[in-house]
């Protein structure tokens, strides 16, 4: 890895950083239009939220796949495909003249989207030499949220110029880009593996189906008819019996139960679920808060505000976080941060709305750079532990725990939300409870992450150095 040319590091870091702007700049355009979409396909907006639930539905099927796919066929091929897969989706999609339609192709798209990033990911793993990993993913991911922030600005522009279908179609230049990028410096390669798990899927693909069910509005809508009862008894039953699998055949499973064995990895998964969860849902609670009706000084431009504050400081903490990596590690960086984000939200928690709106931006600011440094840090700390052989099956794991916290992170948010609606006259109050709540599982995070050897997650970048 250390002899790779530096040329072909630089163009697969571009064709990663354009991988996670395509896919970071879909879905902020999409959210953008749904209203005029539903307007066009005769819908109601509220039905609209299955496009958003088939695109996530698709990527939680397709990441069990990503490991197995890309060791018996290569990155390059299914790196290749993934990107063919989602620009005939793109197509699909504004080519649909009804909501059944375009949540069919987002369904596709999703599982395109999924497998292309999964690939990328890996392949910049594989290419980039152990002491450059943090600052190289550090910058693809600093394009994607790039990405969201002019997503909208674009979306809106667009809107105002072309018809709705167009903007399926933006993304398309950038994936015609990657395509030559990726047929030029990617090399093929193919390792012969055992057969994928088909069983141990059948039977976990319908719980992470579940879960994303009962985490979503639409999912509950639809699972209403059977009853949570009958449904959690389900989903046990399901996960009774992958363990049952397990234990009659080691072997056996969708990803490498071996990984869990190291401890930089096994912390990392750890405080990925319980960060996300705490902070998955921070700039919706702060958009909800900020328009709650009993103050009258708060207003949809503030909460926007803060949006875009948020945004700026997740993405300006990748200017500095790899020199702050090197001088406090990753135990001092992540215990800080979850501390400071902590004390963040005890902050808005405890003055709420009633502060001056810069105040309100500037706590914003800083969970925004707060949170997008805890998750950095726990990504590289994750890779950091892993090789070669174990990037493709751990991104996967990675993967899923990070959408499934996310998931259960806004739907306890969205829970919260709607039992507000039965008490507005407390509405504020129990934002503050909730952000005080959030605040005490960062704290558990924190004490986490304390167990971190000081040397740990920075062994490799360091003998990669030496």
């Amino acid at each position: 890895m250390t002899d790779t040319p530096r040329s072909l590091i630089g163009r697969i870091s571009v064709m990663t950083a354009l991988t996670f702007l395509i896919q970071s700049s879909d879905t902020s355009l999409l959210y953008l239009s749904l209203p005029t979409i539903a307007q066009s396909l005769h819908a109601p907006l509220r039905a609209m939220d299955g496009v958003a639930l088939s695109y996530l539905a698709a990527v939680v099927l397709a990441t069990p796949f990503t490991p197995w796919l890309m060791t018996r066929y290569g990155e390059r091929v299914v790196y290749q495909g993934a990107l063919c897969l989602f620009m005939l989706a793109a197509l699909g999609c504004a080519r649909a003249n009804s909501l059944p339609e375009l949540c069919l192709w987002r369904l596709v798209q999703g599982s395109g989207g999924a497998l292309m990033l999964a690939a990328a990911r890996v392949l910049l793993l594989k290419t980039v030499p152990d002491d450059q990993q943090a600052r190289q993913l550090n910058r693809v991911t600093a394009i994607g949220l790039l990405g969201t922030l002019l997503g909208p600005a674009l979306g809106g522009i667009s809107l105002a110029f072309m018809p709705w279908r167009g903007l399926f179609l933006l993304p398309l230049p950038l994936c015609l880009l990657c395509l030559p990028l990726s047929r030029a410096f990617i090399t093929p390669t193919v390792t012969c593996t055992q057969r994928f798990d088909t069983g141990g899927y059948l039977l976990a693909a319908p719980v992470l189906l579940l879960c994303l069910g009962v985490s979503t509005p639409v999912g509950r809508s639809l699972l209403s008819p059977l009853g949570l009862a009958p449904v959690g008894v389900l989903m046990a039953g399901l996960i009774a019996i992958l363990a049952w699998r397990r234990v009659k055949q080691p072997d056996s499973g969708l990803f490498d139960a071996s990984l869990l064995a190291r401890p930089d990895f096994r912390i990392s998964l750890a405080g990925q679920a319980l960060v996300r969860i705490c902070l998955s849902s921070t700039p919706l609670l702060l958009s909800m808060q900020l328009q709650t009706p009993q103050h009258h000084a708060a207003s949809a431009t503030a909460a926007s505000l803060a949006l875009l504050s948020f945004a700026s400081g997740a993405l300006s903490v990748r200017l500095f976080l790899n020199q702050a990596l090197e001088r406090l590690g990753y135990r001092r960086l992540l215990t800080h941060g979850c501390l400071l984000g902590a004390l963040l939200l005890a902050v808005m928690s405890a003055s709420g709305i009633d502060q001056p709106s810069w105040s309100v931006t500037g706590l914003a600011f800083g969970l925004g750079l707060t949170s997008s440094a805890i998750y950095c840090c726990l990504n590289t700390l994750a890779f950091s532990a892993l090789n070669d052989d174990s990037y493709g099956a751990g991104n996967s794991l990675l993967t899923l725990v990070q959408l499934l916290s996310m998931m259960l992170g806004i739907a306890i948010s969205f829970a919260f939300l709607t039992h507000c609606v039965s008490w507005p006259e407390q509405a504020v109050e129990r934002f503050g409870a909730l952000f005080r709540l959030m605040g005490c599982g960062l704290l558990v995070s924190a004490a986490l992450f304390s167990r971190l050897g000081k040397a740990q997650g920075i062994r490799r970048q360091a003998a990669g150095r030496r």
